[in-house]
């Protein structure tokens, strides 16, 4: 009987031990991590990019806010171009060489992190 009540102080001895050496700050959960935010948000970009989908067999040139950007060939598209968002541009295709336009000019407007394409089929 001695013995068992011997066992029972020392663990009981053992658990107000242990929970002496409890730590309110060890015993909360860790921080959640949280990735930065995407560089479009940050920069507030968005991406985009121009085909040419013309039955003439012409290339356009492409003039984005007043900048010839790309030529691109019948049946082609242009890389990935970042811009700003949320801001209106001015995009014109015109034929190749030229300062004649392919297809009317047009204002977009692009929402932050997206990616838009523009084509011409004149």
């Amino acid at each position: 009987m001695k013995t068992k009540l011997y066992t029972l102080i020392i663990i009981s001895g053992l658990i107000s031990l242990i929970c002496l050496n409890c730590d309110e700050e060890k015993t909360q959960l860790p921080t959640v991590y949280e990735p930065p935010p995407a560089a479009c948000e940050t920069y507030n970009t968005a991406r985009v990019f121009f085909q040419n989908r013309s039955n003439s067999g012409k290339s356009y040139d492409v003039i984005w806010d007043g900048s010839r950007v790309y030529t691109i060939a019948p049946g082609m598209q242009s890389d990935t171009m970042t811009v700003a968002a949320q801001i209106e541009h001015t995009l014109v295709f015109e034929i190749s060489g030229t300062n004649t336009p392919a297809c009317s000019q047009s204002q977009p407007i692009l929402a932050k992190c997206s990616v838009h394409w523009y084509w011409c089929d004149n």
